[in-house]
């Protein structure tokens, strides 16, 4: 299992290639309350850079790109509409993907208003959401892998570098099992 900093890959790719960023793509699939949407997106880079600042990698941060992906027809989308979605982004930015198929281009984040509801209904951004009660969905581009619901707080770095160091089934749990992953609950 890689250690909970595991940004060793992220540094360097970075170090090499300022012109690089990472963090995941976010599909908006929520349109009917715009400040509701600023605030999660607040919440949500509030939380990342606290959590990169407590492992000291707070420099990280500046270069952290979620990419949002904007478009009212996503209201109500489907996983494998996102996913669809992903695909072409992933195609359309292929020479962006100097780092060789990073969680960048492995998943994305899907956000609905459930999701943004749970976000700004949970703890604050201050303080970690450790059991995911606020969370959002981790969308594969692998259709065998599907999706899993991902604690906001726990996305970035956590999530990420799992995914990057030790794959998908290192975190991922069958939605329809129920249960977060063991090794998203403790950190």
């Amino acid at each position: 299992m890689a250690p909970l900093d595991g940004l060793d890959n992220v540094r360097r790719i970075l170090a090499e290639d300022p012109r690089c960023k990472w963090g995941f793509v976010i599909y908006r699939c929520t349109y009917d309350d715009e400040a509701a949407w600023q605030k999660f997106m607040a919440h949500l880079n509030d939380r990342v850079r606290l959590n990169l600042e407590e492992e000291g990698n707070g420099e990280l941060f500046d270069r952290l790109d979620w990419s949002v992906q904007e478009d009212p027809s996503l209201e109500g989308a489907l996983v494998e509409d996102v996913r669809a979605r992903f695909l072409e982004w992933t195609t359309a930015h292929a020479a962006e993907d100097d780092w060789m198929g990073t969680p960048r281009f492995h998943a994305c984040v899907m956000v609905e208003k459930t999701h943004v509801e749970g976000v700004l209904e949970g703890p604050p951004a201050d303080e970690f959401d450790s059991w995911g009660e606020g969370s959002v969905v981790l969308v594969s581009k692998n259709e065998d892998e599907d999706m899993t619901f991902v604690g906001a707080s726990l996305l970035v770095p956590r999530v990420y570098t799992l995914l990057e160091n030790d794959g998908w089934d290192s975190f991922a749990v069958d939605p329809d099992e129920g249960d977060t992953a063991e090794c998203l609950t403790m950190v």
